[in-house]
């Protein structure tokens, strides 16, 4: 709607530029037409004062009417009227007396020649406010109107004429074209800001996800060393026990402590292939996933969280949950960032009162997850804002983790959204479908 404002305002300027400058040259033209006109008349009524002159000197009148056909007659001057007179005979004709004769002169054949090279739609020839001929409709309104006085003493008459604009000279072409022309410019330049738009919010959400990656790399790094120390612990305990078996004697009974080591450190192979996954930006093909076991583990990475801040994890996700096909690492994010916050909005609340919940059911064509906690809630502005980047209610967080989980929730073509419980907390509900492919 604003472009197509914008581009009707620029046609109108355009437009009407182009509409004034085309009537200008018209009316140009037209006074240029109107000052040749109104010579060539000043030029055949200054002959008549000439035409007296030789027929006051020589008489010869049949000569005079050859050379001059608007003298139409010709007479000894009555003494009525004087000399210089001038006496309107209707139709275009008038007696124009000199000292000795008076001419009957027809301006007729006179107009009649002239206003065959100048076209006015009106033209007349007046007298003492009075028309002594007309051509046209002069008394009609007329665009353009021209009045002069002639120059003639004898024949003071003045010439006027009126014209309209011819609208079919107009400049339609290039009307049309400057209609095209903005119509492009304005559909070239939105893309051109569209694109523009979207390379930087592409940009942005690149380095937002680096930056959320270092974000969380010192709580990755908490949660792979709690997960790291079990293992090695149990490792070093069963490589310690069948060292003394076999300095005993005794090695037949250290192959069992030797195979629970390897399946140890495999688990410890296992975790830091993860942390490799979730540090890099390579693409993982997406693969069925089980949900149970993915909020397990991400329990297990935040254990020691809900263990300080004495938070309870509730988990009621039924057995028969259809597995979602999707990037395993993906979710486990969501579900991290979702318990991680959980736990951060409930720390210093009595013991026992703080608890987390997930709880999953199939809807539609995929799978409705929820994560519930006994928080306060978030404030109205939060409910508002707290998938944009860099919002936070945390003194030291980047405002990072809800943006990103709402970036990888969409990647896999999902949803998500934060609501109130009356008289619990937030609550997040996130939608996926079963089949997922990255966007």
């Amino acid at each position: 709607m604003v472009r197509a404002i914008i581009w009707l305002l620029l046609s109108l300027i355009s437009c009407g530029g182009l509409v004034n400058y085309a009537l200008q040259q018209q009316y140009e033209k037209q006074s240029e037409q109107f000052r040749i006109l109104y010579r060539d008349v000043s030029v055949k009524l200054a002959q008549n004062d000439v035409i007296l002159s030789l027929l006051s000197a020589h008489g010869a009148f049949e000569l005079v009417q050859q050379r001059f056909p608007q003298v139409i007659r010709w007479e000894p001057r009555p003494t009525v009227r004087p000399a210089g007179s001038l006496v309107s005979a209707g139709n275009g004709q008038y007696w124009l007396s000199g000292q000795h004769y008076s001419l009957l002169i027809d301006l007729n054949p006179l107009l009649d020649t002239l206003l065959h090279r100048h076209r006015f739609q009106a033209f007349s020839i007046n007298w003492q406010q009075q028309a002594l001929i007309t051509r046209g409709d002069a008394g009609a309104q007329f665009h353009w109107r021209w009045d002069k006085k002639l120059a003639s003493p004898s024949q003071p008459f003045v010439l006027s004429a009126g014209n309209d604009p011819d609208w079919r000279s107009m400049p339609w072409l290039v009307m049309l074209a400057t209609l095209l022309f903005w119509a492009a410019a304005i559909y070239f330049s939105s893309q051109y800001r569209r694109q523009k738009r979207q390379r930087e919010l592409a940009d942005l959400r690149a380095r937002f996800s680096e930056l959320t990656r270092l974000n969380a790399l010192g709580e990755i790094a908490a949660g792979l060393a709690h997960e790291l120390n079990q293992p090695l612990t149990a490792t070093l305990s069963y490589n310690q026990a069948a060292l003394r078996l076999i300095n005993q004697q005794q090695p037949q009974n250290a192959a069992p402590l030797l195979d629970a080591a390897v399946v140890q450190i495999k688990r410890v192979a296992e975790l830091i292939q993860v942390f490799r996954q979730r540090l890099g930006s390579e693409q993982v093909p997406p693969q069925p996933v089980n949900l149970a076991r993915i909020w397990r583990h991400t329990a297990q990475l935040l254990e020691t969280e809900l263990r300080q801040g004495r938070v309870k994890p509730i988990a009621r996700i039924p057995d028969d949950l259809p597995a979602v096909v999707a990037v395993p690492l993906y979710i486990e994010q969501i579900l991290h960032n979702l318990l991680s916050n959980a736990i951060q909005a409930q720390q210093g609340m009595t013991t026992g009162e703080a608890w987390v919940a997930i709880a999953a059911r199939q809807e539609r064509d995929g799978v409705a997850i929820e994560v519930s906690d006994g928080g306060p809630g978030l404030s109205e502005q939060a409910l508002e804002q707290v998938f944009m980047p860099f919002f936070t209610t945390r003194e030291q967080g980047l405002g990072l983790g809800m943006a990103l989980t709402e970036t990888l929730v969409q990647r896999l073509n999902g949803t998500i959204s934060v609501r109130n419980i009356t008289g619990q907390g937030a609550c997040f509900t996130v939608w996926l479908p079963l089949k997922t492919t990255e966007a």
